[in-house]
């Protein structure tokens, strides 16, 4: 019995990434106050007790989500579908930076820095595997083994910070569609990473 083709999971599990990182993580019934993802990665700078966690992890989602682009276009058939991917995983990735005006501010150097490695393993895996598909099979397999872990550290942060957000608000924070978002995206791709395991068997 022929096996179903996975791949149409990865470019989904990049996008919902970083939907999921753009929408609501910490949900307060009064909208002005409910953070996304996004914003926690500065907001934790500026709430007491909560620098327990880094805010550089908070841009885990959205880093994760342009190395699952890139590992799309790598597989992509036609050159377009390729172009777009990368386009995608470099727009994506893109969210991980700073404001320009703090990329000279040591505080924010850690941040850049995580980016622009980003943005190499992304011409990396986009352009590199494209060139050796011979090793598609194993890379594509241990670079997705990756993507759960790496969101799976933010998703737990938020939890760690979440009783410094709910004092500082003085009410109580819940995980968010987005939150719940990354950790879909996470299972999935835990569960594709499973599934090429197993062919490889």
């Amino acid at each position: 019995m022929k096996r179903p083709n996975l791949d149409f999971l990865t470019p989904l599990i990049g996008v919902t990434m970083v939907v999921g990182h753009l929408t609501a993580w910490a949900q307060h019934k009064t909208a002005a106050l409910t953070l996304t993802g996004h914003e926690l990665g500065e907001f934790t700078n500026f709430t007491p007790g909560a620098g327990v966690f880094a805010n550089e992890w908070f841009y885990l989602p959205v880093w994760a989500s342009g190395l699952a682009l890139a590992l799309a276009a790598a597989r992509a058939r036609r050159t377009a579908g390729w172009l777009g991917l990368m386009a995608a995983a470099a727009f994506t990735a893109q969210f991980g930076l700073p404001r320009f005006e703090r990329w000279t501010h040591p505080e924010f150097r850690l941040q850049l820095a995580a980016t622009a490695l980003c943005m190499i393993g992304i011409a990396g895996l986009g352009i590199g595997l494209r060139l050796t598909k011979r090793a598609h099979a194993r890379v594509v397999g241990l670079a997705m083994a990756g993507l759960p872990l790496l969101v799976a550290i933010p998703l737990g942060g938020f939890l760690v910070i979440r009783p410094f957000v709910e004092a500082l608000y003085r009410d109580a924070v819940a995980p968010g569609v987005g939150w719940w978002m990354c950790l879909a995206a996470s299972a999935v791709a835990a569960a594709q990473t499973t599934a090429i395991a197993r062919r490889r068997e």
